[in-house]
């Protein structure tokens, strides 16, 4: 992961030195494109962008519902660039009033959109609110056992038939929930059932499932890591496979491709298998996504998966993994971008925290604490994206493309009347 950052070093450097001044803007381009260049393959791992940096600004934030958050890692890099450049000008004492007049531009540009920003913020949200109830129950993941499948099941049982007096329209809870193989444990399936029917709700909750390999597969099963909608009424329960795995930890990447030595290397991950099926969740007040923990930072993938006809994204993580560090609140920002980029509300149950309620502006109408079992309710409005983001995808990534690939043109052509010259 490092080296995408000695690639922005080395390139920065060779921008600098072939563009007197159009590396001011070229650069920031650059950065987004090695940024993009995160999400794909599989090593995948788009964590931490720059842009994220501003969600804490909602009113500039709402800038990704036009760029994404690549244009909110383009102005950051550009900012930080004509804050180098001020100060450079400074030191080597010349077109000081110049520097000063690009870094005002720059501040009037950001005023515009805070502005732009908090009047989109102002706006009503039509439509019908649907009450939620996270469950946070905060399993320890790291002593797993029977006993605590049957502490999982007492803690989810005791908050459901607690809450459902408070009449709530879905129940989710977290990645691992119930850490079993739940729709192949008959006796399982009939008791979370059970507790469904009684509290008349709609349950979303992560567990785990096999199914028989195809023949000719190096494994005799395809293990998931899932998530599943428990209906009232309904015998069975609906699963969603993760698509989007974290590599070494939850499968081997190219593992579909015959490289001998990969199919003999362990590194004690899961070996899970991809998911194929972009389900939406119906019930009977929302068209729910579900996302599993890290496919929530991805996002072209949210916003494919959201124009299926969802109305509400729902994340079901277990951040235990991180401790008590920066990683739980690094999961939480990347997650609110995803509500600003397509103007679609959010709730976000985590194992161990942070679970939040999320409306589509990004705002935490509420949220709970680190390493405490809780539940959080609240209300979201659903809503269907309607952002530009949403209907055109990356078009700043192609944008930020054309700008780097004019830099190259007019590069070669200065080199060649250099030449002929």
């Amino acid at each position: 992961m490092g080296l995408f950052y000695l690639a922005a070093a080395l390139l920065f450097r060779l921008v600098y030195r072939k563009f007197s001044r159009l590396y001011i803007f070229i650069f920031p381009a650059i950065w987004v494109l090695i940024d993009y260049f995160r999400t794909l393959g599989d090593l995948a791992f788009p964590w931490a962008f720059l842009g994220y940096t501003f969600t804490s600004i909602l009113p500039l934030a709402q800038l990704a519902s036009i760029t994404g958050v690549w244009g909110l890692t383009y102005l950051i890099v550009l900012g930080n660039m004509l804050v180098v450049d001020l100060i450079h000008c400074y030191h080597a004492n010349v077109a000081q009033a110049q520097k000063w007049i690009h870094f005002g531009s720059f501040l009037v540009f950001l005023m515009i959109i805070s502005l732009w920003g908090g009047f989109r913020m102002k706006k009503t949200v039509p439509g019908n609110p649907l009450k939620t109830t996270l469950l946070q129950t905060n399993i320890d993941q790291f002593k797993w056992g029977n006993k605590s499948l049957d502490t999982a099941f007492m803690i989810l049982e005791h908050t459901i038939y607690e809450q459902s007096a408070q009449n709530p329209d879905l129940f989710v809870g977290s990645e691992s929930a119930l850490l079993c193989y739940i729709a192949r444990r008959p006796d399982l399936n009939s008791k979370i059932q059970q507790i469904i029917d009684s509290a008349r709700t709609p349950f979303i909750f992560g567990s785990l499932h096999w199914d028989p390999a195809p023949s000719g597969s190096q494994n005799d099963y395809h293990v998931y890591n899932s998530a599943f909608l428990a209906q009232p009424g309904k015998k069975s329960l609906q699963p969603y496979h993760k698509m989007k795995l974290v590599p070494f930890s939850e499968a081997m990447p190219f593992k579909n491709i015959n490289i001998p030595i990969l199919s003999r290397l362990n590194l004690g991950g899961a070996d899970f298998q991809n998911g194929t099926d972009e389900v939406v969740y119906s019930t009977t007040k929302t068209a729910a996504a579900p996302f599993i923990c890290y496919e929530s930072i991805f996002p072209d993938f949210v916003r494919k998966r959201l124009a299926r006809g969802a109305d509400l994204i729902v994340v079901v993580t277990n951040d235990g993994w991180f401790g008590k560090s920066t990683g739980p609140y690094h999961h939480l920002t990347m997650s609110r971008m995803r509500s600003i980029e397509n103007g679609v509300p959010q709730v976000r149950c985590a194992n161990s925290g942070i679970s939040a309620i999320i409306d589509k502006y990004g705002r935490i109408d509420g949220k709970t604490g680190l390493y405490i079992g809780t539940s959080l309710s609240g209300t979201v409005t659903p809503g269907k994206p309607d952002t530009i983001y949403s209907q055109w995808g990356d078009w700043f990534v192609l944008f930020c493309a054309l700008i780097v690939s004019a830099g190259i043109v007019v590069l070669f052509i200065k080199t060649a009347t250099a030449h002929w010259a």
